[in-house]
């Protein structure tokens, strides 16, 4: 297993796409994409909708970084600063190229109920870490290793169905990004997770009480169900594969917890017909 630390330095890396280097922490450089052939092959109405999702839980990592920069430990918050600059520039580009098609990203994550939202985070993450101590690192790790890894898939099954060439190429350097991030976030949660019994119990228990999918608490819950039916479609052994991913970390055995999470949103949708 590689170090985190050297994963970090190569996350500060992958902004080497411009002439002039890499932006602050890697970050990508909008500058560096021909945004004149964003319209030279039409988007369907399905990618404008999940890249608007994709645009607006980017964005949100602005209020997740204020309710997890609790941690006194300083390589995971050397990891947070480099990944907040990171994936705002994400949704920094994922929004130019929307806006090219004439989609406006409102964001969600600034309203009254989303601040207030992440300030609550913020003290209930602070009350875990005193109550926890490192245990709340293999809560937070394994957390973040399942996120970015349902991110990553989408982002990868939306670059293998587009047809527009600038967004194949966009997707692609996010997708290396975020590959680093997952990696980051799964070797920690990993060294964690092996260093205590108590810590597997504790993550185990709380992703199979309260986890749920990337952009739930922002997004409207119709318009998550519709995202994961869209991934669905296209890949119908999605829901399995990811699990099968997630419950190779240790204690995650047979949690089963996208598809726990698909089950409940369509019994949701059920009873609300």
């Amino acid at each position: 297993m590689r170090a985190a630390a050297e994963i970090i330095d190569d996350t500060r890396h992958l902004g080497d796409r411009s002439e002039g280097g890499p932006a602050e922490a890697g970050a990508l450089d909008v500058d560096a994409y021909d945004w004149a052939a964003a319209t030279r092959t039409p988007v369907r109405d399905d990618e404008l909708f999940e890249l608007t999702f994709a645009a607006q839980v980017e964005w949100a990592t602005e209020g997740t970084y204020l309710s997890l920069a609790v941690t006194k430990d300083v390589e995971t918050r050397r990891f947070l600063d480099v990944w907040l600059t990171q994936e705002r520039m994400h949704a920094v580009l994922l929004r130019k190229f929307l806006s090219e098609h004439g989609v406006y990203v409102e964001p969600r994550h600034r309203t009254p109920r989303q601040r207030l939202a992440a300030r609550r985070g913020r003290w209930v993450n602070g009350f875990a870490v005193r109550v926890l101590g490192r245990r709340f690192t293999a809560v937070h790790m394994s957390w973040g290793a399942i996120n970015e890894l349902t991110t990553l898939r989408l982002y990868s099954l939306i670059r293998e169905h587009t047809g527009n060439e600038l967004l194949r190429d966009l997707l692609a350097d996010v997708i290396r990004q975020e590959s680093a991030h997952y990696a980051y976030y799964r070797s920690a949660a990993t060294r964690e997770l092996e260093r205590s019994r108590v810590s597997r119990v504790v993550t185990r228990w709380l992703l199979g009480h309260a986890w749920d999918v990337v952009g739930s608490g922002l997004q409207p819950p119709a318009e998550i169900t519709r995202l994961m039916r869209a991934a669905c479609a296209m890949q119908p052994d999605l829901v399995a594969q990811l699990d099968a991913t997630i419950e190779r970390l240790p204690g995650l055995e047979g949690l089963a917890l996208v598809r726990r999470a698909l089950a409940k949103r369509v019994e949701a949708e059920a009873e609300a017909a």
